[in-house]
């Protein structure tokens, strides 16, 4: 086998524009299935950040609500009071929101506000989702994109918020998170005796007891744990999965077009070279071996430059489009890995026939 990697290299660098485009082709396979693969896992791992940070253990929702942002859920204060009643409640807490638009100096700005109304004295860790009226607290990627600074005001139907604080509110790709204070949200965006969330403090040995007695008790809410909820939130991000299918099935054709032709015609122009070894006694598993050898070198080299582009674009992306969020998971490096192998020995296929019908009597023809 030692000599047939230095055998497959020469081949393929015969024609260095053929190597160099599907190396290309290779890379640009991998840059785009990582990409799109670590954006998907971005938008999990803010949505769930999220949830994690706010104050309670249990979180209640309208039947059948579908994530933070995708769907509605409409309560009632009376939900609240039945949920305060239960054995092992500490606190309830109310999290509301809607998507927003703003004037900034004439320019719309959209942002999906929240505002918390807190059942209990905050911890410190919740002061960042608690501005003062007439504020806003807005996120870093809304920020950046915008070009809002602190001491910016943004304006809704004629009252102004002076942004105060920029942070990790949340960013959903579709979406950026802001926050203002309770009152301001229910003067302005709420609705009478209406409510999105309760968010339940309860005792973590009660934590499922409380859980059963509200789904119990109260008719059209669900109730969840914390964990479950991000569940949740995940499953209502799937509705990305079939542009990722669609991508990766693209960036899979392009890359098995460019190195199978490369591969093809390194083992035709070969022909005779093959038809030598025949003679000379080489075995079809080494004849086989070469080929798969080209293909190694190509995918091998494509997916570690692949691999390296894409923590690169990750990491400069935000520059350029701030609401970008990624986050490159070793799963999915797996996944493209397999993905790239499978490239590589579909690619080999034709080949690989193609030597094992080379007659070795092609050496003595004109």
């Amino acid at each position: 086998m030692g000599s047939q990697v230095p055998i497959g290299r020469r081949n393929i660098l015969a024609d260095k524009v053929k190597f160099v485009l599907a190396l290309g082709g290779v890379t640009l396979a991998v840059l785009l299935i990582l990409v799109v693969q670590s954006l998907y896992a971005g938008v999990q791992r803010e949505s769930a950040s999220f949830i994690r940070s706010l104050p309670g253990n249990v979180w209640v929702a309208q039947q059948g609500v579908a994530g933070l942002t995708f769907s509605n859920s409409f309560l009632t204060e009376d939900h609240a009071a039945t949920i305060s009643s239960i054995d092992g409640v500490n606190a309830v807490h109310r999290l509301d929101g809607r998507l927003t638009e703003f004037n900034f100096n004439g320019r719309s700005v959209r942002t999906y506000v929240w505002a918390l109304t807190t059942g209990a004295d905050p911890d410190p860790g919740e002061q960042r989702f608690l501005p003062q009226p007439g504020t806003i607290f807005v996120d870093r990627a809304l920020a950046k994109g915008d070009g809002l600074n602190r001491g910016d005001q943004l304006v809704y139907d004629g009252t102004p918020f002076t942004v105060t604080e920029i942070g990790n509110m949340g960013n959903v790709l579709i979406a950026q998170f802001a926050f203002i204070h309770p009152d301001d949200y229910n003067r302005l965006l709420g609705v009478i005796g209406a409510a999105n969330f309760f968010l339940v403090d309860a005792r973590d040995d009660k934590t499922l007891n409380v859980i059963e007695e509200i789904t119990g008790e109260i008719d059209g809410v669900d109730a969840f744990t914390t964990e479950q909820f991000v569940e949740v939130a995940e499953e209502a991000t799937r509705i990305f999965l079939p542009l990722i299918r669609v991508v990766t099935v693209i960036s899979f054709i392009v890359g098995l077009a460019l190195l199978s032709l490369t591969i093809y015609s390194a083992t035709i122009e070969r022909s005779r070279e093959y038809a030598v070894m025949k003679v000379l006694g080489a075995s079809p598993a080494r004849l086989y071996g070469i080929v798969l050898g080209q293909s190694a070198i190509i995918t091998g080299l494509g997916f570690a430059i692949g691999v390296g582009f894409a923590y690169v674009f990750n990491y400069t992306a935000e520059d350029f489009v701030p609401e970008f969020v990624t986050f490159i998971r070793w799963q999915d490096v797996l996944l493209t890995f397999g993905i790239v192998a499978v490239m590589g020995i579909v690619a080999s296929f034709l080949p690989i026939n193609r030597v094992a019908r080379v007659e070795p009597a092609s050496i003595f023809r004109a």
